[in-house]
């Protein structure tokens, strides 16, 4: 199938996503700034929590700029990464209202380590449905390490949760680190067929 009506249903679902988020901070109590005071942690959440859906979706738009081949295995996996990114919102609630307590904490971990995996079972279905001379798999065949590394540090966040329940949120922020700046080979690749399309004209 076309890979467009797979890039425009997560583009739908991911801006639904984002809705949710800002519609669970509830409005400040009191008409001064310092109503905005108890509100604190749940903007923190959100505004860490746009940043992950906004990293994902950057990252998800690079691997489909130079995908050939939408199989029905992408399809499923995909719908898979959709579902762990859509419980975001019910994560960063529950942990912005209890930054106190391990579960809500280490709750917000477990979704953060269940996305990090359902990308990655993205990434290797686009891989099994791309052939081995392919662009894609020069790109994205050698490994996932920045896939490895976030959910080392999105691990040790929820065990350290038991301990002090915000590490759990901080380090899974931290695992963002690695995917902020999407795979520049992507834009110099699509760069480079751009210029030799022109000179083709």
């Amino acid at each position: 199938m076309s890979k467009s009506r797979l890039e425009a249903f997560t583009d739908g679902v991911m801006a639904i996503i984002v809705t949710i988020l800002v519609l669970e901070i509830p409005e400040p109590d009191g008409t001064t700034f310092a109503a905005l005071w108890p509100l604190r942690y749940k903007l923190i959440l959100y505004l860490l929590s746009f940043l992950t859906v906004a990293v994902y979706w950057n990252n998800h738009h690079h691997l489909f700029q130079i995908t050939e081949t939408v199989s029905g295995s992408v399809l499923w996996a995909n719908n898979l990464f959709l579902l762990t990114i859509s419980l975001m919102p019910i994560a960063t609630a529950w942990a912005g209202s209890h930054t106190e307590y391990t579960a809500p904490e280490a709750t917000m971990g477990i979704i953060f380590l269940a996305v990090n995996i359902s990308f990655y079972v993205l990434v290797k279905s686009l891989l099994a449905a791309h052939e081995p001379d392919s662009v894609f798999t020069k790109f994205f065949g050698k490994g996932q390490r920045k896939s490895w590394y976030s959910m080392l540090m999105v691990l040790i966040g929820i065990a350290l949760s038991s301990v002090w329940p915000p590490a759990s949120a901080i380090l899974c922020f931290g695992s963002l680190i690695p995917w902020i700046i999407p795979d520049h080979r992507v834009d110099r690749y699509l760069m480079k067929k751009s210029r030799q399309q022109s000179l083709k004209k």
